[in-house]
């Protein structure tokens, strides 16, 4: 990769590229950008079909259990990828299972697992702290693409690739079953399989990104960039389209703020998104007038 950044820094120092090439940071965020955008902006739409916001969130809380596992059991702060995946999809899979067979509403439950899930991630911080600075831990919690390294960028490659494939193989079948399930029963589906298999992609997804929008964060990315492209979309295909875009705007635009403004990346990126929603839904108002 050296090599590679190297030759994008000698093309932007002979004006073929802009300066900010010269500097493998911004190339490292910008190319998360690139991997990022189509895999939560493309499964964004599913996300609001499915009204899988809320548990967006509690995956996110979760996060931060993960990442205080990993540390205690004496992971690099760097990359604690086995606490953050391995509780969170544990965390997923029993949101999924408990929800399929308690008669509370699906809301209620994802509430009892966040509040489960805060607190001993809370609980396990306080031991934590004993052995690293508390602001260490910022970059997962609020996330950060100045901050992305190599290592990143292969996870978020490899995990984008495995979730994009089995998306487009299963498409039809995770979106009928996201607008009636009853409708994808009849067609010969296994809707129980196609809901914990949902979940397993998302669940890669948000872990693998957190290094770039944060633990806190990491809903708005799943979440608003559907809302705001259901503003202008008449189709599910043009919403998930639209999805894209905007979380590639929102990505670019918020790493643009940050080095000017040198304010959080993942606090830019969610800024711009709701931006984005509010700028649609003025624009979806006068083209339906």
């Amino acid at each position: 990769m050296d090599r590679f950044y190297e030759w994008l820094a000698a093309l932007a120092r002979s004006g073929r590229l802009p300066a900010a090439f010269e500097y493998p940071f911004l190339v490292r965020g910008l190319l998360a950008v690139l991997v990022i955008a189509p895999l939560l902006g493309g499964m964004s739409h599913l996300v609001v079909a499915r009204r899988l916001a809320f548990f967006s969130t509690a995956l996110g809380q979760a996060a931060l259990t993960g990442l205080t596992v990993g540390l205690l059991l004496g992971e690099p702060l760097d990359a604690p990828y086995a606490g953050l995946f391995g509780f969170c999809l544990l965390a997923a899979l029993g949101m999924v299972f408990v929800k399929r067979h308690a008669s509370l509403p699906p809301d209620t439950l994802i509430g009892v697992f966040m509040a489960l899930t805060l607190g001993l991630g809370i609980c396990l911080l306080v031991a934590v702290t004993k052995q690293f600075n508390i602001h260490q831990i910022e970059a997962v919690m609020f996330g950060s693409l100045l901050t992305v390294t190599d290592r990143d960028l292969l996870l978020l490659l490899v995990v984008g690739l495995g979730v994009g494939t089995v998306l487009t193989l299963r498409y039809n079948v995770l979106v009928a079953d996201s607008l009636d399930p009853s409708l994808a029963r009849v067609r010969g589906a296994n809707t129980v399989l196609v809901e914990y298999l949902f979940v397993l992609l998302l669940t890669l997804a948000i872990v693998a990104s957190l290094k770039v929008i944060g633990a806190l964060l990491v809903e708005a990315m799943v979440v608003v960039p559907a809302a705001a492209a259901r503003n202008l979309a008449r189709s599910l295909r043009g919403t998930c389209a639209l999805s894209i875009v905007a979380a590639f705007v929102a990505g670019t635009s918020g790493m643009y703020l940050s080095t000017q403004w040198r304010v959080p990346t993942g606090g830019a990126v969610v800024l711009i998104l709701s931006a984005l929603f509010f700028l649609t839904l003025l624009a979806g108002r006068i083209v339906r007038r």
